[in-house]
């Protein structure tokens, strides 16, 4: 088991039409499923990806989502998709790529 940050990342508008991000945290435990690394290319350049599967244990209090980061070994991923282990609802396997 290793300790991961989840982050919710919210944009808003304030009172003078701003744009503010808010970012809730929340430290937990993580099972690291599979890790991987691949070839993609973007705008005409190539670059490694860093794809990483989290289990963690499922928390009533969040509703992970795409807009969602994890930070992990001091790199930090983007969610790319969350599934239910075998359709139970205990433990969440969230996909991320490497930023």
């Amino acid at each position: 088991m290793r300790q991961i940050r989840l982050e919710k990342w919210v944009s808003t508008k304030d009172a003078s039409g701003d744009f503010k991000e808010t970012i809730t945290k929340y430290n937990l435990w993580a099972e690291i499923v599979t890790s991987s690394s691949s070839r993609e290319s973007s705008a005409g350049s190539s670059r490694l990806s860093n794809s990483v599967q989290f289990k963690v244990r499922f928390r009533p209090d969040m509703k992970p989502g795409t807009n969602w980061k994890v930070v992990f070994d001091g790199k930090r991923y983007t969610v790319t998709g969350i599934e239910k282990e075998n359709g139970n609802r205990f433990y969440w396997i969230i996909s991320a790529n490497g930023v």
